[in-house]
């Protein structure tokens, strides 16, 4: 199980293990994960939602599959079909079951998709210990699990689901031939392709399993009332006499549940009895199964409400609590050597040393005043440059250093968004170009630029504007190896190329029905740059280095004498407002630009790096206040500390 986002939520536990970011993946995702509504918990499956009903059904086990099943002879023991426990019953070929259902009888999972071992995440331990969790609450303040049924992983979980309750339909509907006829048998019998026809129950693990999550999820003294009603060997002895009142258990189940659960989820209770009812009445198995099926997954979403509850409840502690936490933790890792920092170190070091050398060529080479960064603020100020140098660059960084690795899928989602700014910049300079180059020039750019951005962005997104990538919310179909969005220009390349011919149409007062000797000059130029390093690339690159550095120091200098607690608190106003209309501009020395954020009325393009550099910001000033003492400036500080002894 997992946290989104997205992103897998893993707890981080205190072993020996190579550490893994649930992001790398949450992750978003779950398993649990963050995303959309508190209460959304995306159960993809409706069928485990809708109605349907069940009564009481007469199933039960063959007379004497308590008994023990002969051996199998040597000759037709086969690999893969685990030899039958004492609990294994016959499979009646009068049944007619085929081949499918015979096979997930015999190798489908044994336990419900649900238990409490797959719910343990959800536990407040689990909660408090996983490292994933608390780095997300900083900067998602709706942060919440929910089931994680996407991708490869999710498919294969669905999948591994819908053959576990095929399978108990199908044993249900053996326990009820069973129970009307009194020549069952366990002895080892084989079909005529040699297969095996006996499998080992799923019913007492089902009851087991009800009755232990059922247990985590209700005060201590409804416990004995549980245990009364969920007597597993008195259920199982119900159904192999074919007694056991199925829709009774079920409104008591439901009456329980509903006593204890969010009143949104009653009609979803009643839901299950209706499922039941209607099975048992019409003796069908797959009634009954759909009955249960509803009934764990209104187990997984109150354990998914409970959970949700808690973090809404400990967030505050959540993020106070995030330095000494990660300190203490990646201290431990450190000392017993199972996180290698020093490659980090080493990176640190270097971009440092790159970090004073612009400054001396910048310094040189300056001929008008610039604003220099304070000497207190040098040494962020170099992570800063080279976090936003592997954002900026054309290739795609190996990996950012490891000491981000809970922070990597920010740090790649911000790399996506500064390299689509930087695309949009590109095809903007295409469209100017193109006007210009027929001596006419554009009378209201601002409203022009305003227009094409968002008709672009549009292609690009599917609708989903910027300001949702940088919150955290990326699109997750997006298969772009390079995490750069070009694979989605390159896709997009003809409808962007006609967009931009439309708008120079427009600018031109030409045909609006758009002819090839437009369209394809401004085609090939947008090929070319986007899938080359071109020096319009390097222009644009280096324009936007120098405005997010810039936007970036301005956010950290406001975040370094902040708690966490308020540095996230912040990030729901722009730094704009909260500097105010007298705000000066803002440079950094070695910076080929620079951003003023003392316009209350700010471009988009101004906007969107406004907030790239309170996100950037955010993630730099708390991993700075992490690893500074542990890793980057470890050496000055102890060298510090030596002297003190000698100063006094």
């Amino acid at each position: 199980m997992d946290l989104q986002g997205t992103k897998e939520a893993r707890t981080q536990e205190e072993g020996e293990g190579p550490l893994e970011a649930y992001g790398a993946g949450g992750g978003r995702s779950k398993e649990y994960h963050k995303n959309e509504g508190r209460d959304s918990h995306n159960h993809d499956d409706r069928s485990s939602i809708h109605p349907l009903r069940r009564r009481q059904q007469p199933f039960a086990y063959p007379h004497g599959a308590r008994q023990s099943a002969p051996p199998v002879p040597a000759a037709v023991s086969r690999l893969r079909e685990p030899s039958p426990s004492p609990e294994a019953i016959s499979i009646p070929q009068e049944l007619g079951l085929g081949p499918r259902d015979q096979r997930l009888l015999r190798k489908a999972r044994r336990s419900p998709p649900v238990t409490k071992k797959t719910l343990s995440e959800l536990d407040l331990p689990c909660i408090m210990s996983n490292i994933n969790l608390r780095m997300d609450a900083n900067f998602d303040r709706d942060l919440h699990f929910k089931p994680d049924l996407d991708g490869e992983k999710g498919q294969r979980k669905r999948k591994e689901a819908a053959d576990y309750w095929d399978s108990l339909a199908a044993e249900i509907a053996i326990y009820s031939y069973h129970a009307a006829t009194t020549d069952a048998t366990t002895e080892e019998v084989e079909s005529s392709d040699g297969t095996r026809r006996t499998f080992d129950p799923r019913l007492p693990a089902l009851f087991e399993t009800l009755q232990d999550v059922i247990k985590t999820l209700v005060p201590e003294r409804d416990h004995p009332t549980i245990m009364q009603n969920l007597e597993v060997p008195l259920l199982m002895q119900q159904i192999r006499k074919g007694v056991l009142d199925m829709l009774t258990l079920a409104k008591w189940l439901a009456k329980l549940l509903k006593t204890h659960c969010a009143p949104m989820r009653d009609e979803w209770a009643d839901s299950m009895v209706e499922q039941i009812e209607k099975g048992s009445q019409s003796q069908d198995p797959r009634e009954i199964v759909n009955g249960l099926r509803t009934l764990f997954s209104i187990l997984e979403a109150m354990k998914l409400d409970v959970a949700n509850h808690q973090i809404r409840a400990f967030r505050v502690l959540l993020i106070e609590d995030t330095v000494p936490f990660l300190q203490e933790y990646f201290q431990g890792k450190m000392n017993r050597g199972s996180f290698q920092v020093e490659p980090a170190r080493h990176w640190y070091l270097s971009v440092r040393e790159q970090a004073r050398r612009d400054d001396a060529n910048a310094e040189a080479r300056k001929t008008t005043p610039t604003a220099e960064t304070e000497d207190t603020l040098k040494p962020l100020e170099a992570l800063f440059r080279g976090i936003s140098a592997q954002l900026l660059q054309f290739s795609p960084p190996t990996d950012f250093p490891e000491t981000f690795l809970f922070d990597s899928e920010r740090l790649w989602q911000l790399r996506s968004t500064v390299q689509n700014l930087i695309n949009l910049d590109i095809a903007w300079y295409i469209f100017e170009s193109y006007v210009n180059k027929h001596k006419r020039y554009l009378s209201t750019p601002e409203e022009t630029y305003s227009t094409f951005r968002s008709r672009l962005w549009s292609l690009m997104e599917d609708g989903m504007d910027l300001e949702n990538r940088i919150a955290g919310n990326p699109d997750n179909n997006d298969d772009d190896p390079d995490h750069r969005g070009g694979k989605r220009w390159t896709q997009n390349m003809r409808c962007i190329a006609l967009e931009i011919a439309r708008f120079a149409c427009a600018a031109l007062q030409l045909d609006p029905v758009v002819a090839d000797e437009v369209i394809v000059p401004i085609e090939e130029a947008l090929e070319w740059h986007l899938s080359n390093e071109s020096d319009l690339f390097v222009f644009f690159q280096n324009s936007m280095r120098g405005k997010i550095l810039a936007t970036t120091l301005t956010a950290a200098r406001r975040y370094l004498p902040l708690s966490p607690l308020a540095i996230c608190e912040s990030q729901r106003a722009p730094m704009s407002a909260a500097l105010g209309p007298a705000a000066p501009q803002t440079g950094t020395a070695g910076a080929s630009g620079s951003v003023s954020t003392s316009s209350l009325a700010l471009t988009p393009q101004q906007s969107d790096i406004e907030r790239i550099g309170m996100r950037l910001a955010h993630i730099g000033v708390l991993h700075w206040r992490v690893w500074a003492p542990l890793l980057y400036l470890r050496d000055e500080i102890a060298m510090v500390e030596l002297e003190q002894p000698a100063l006094a």
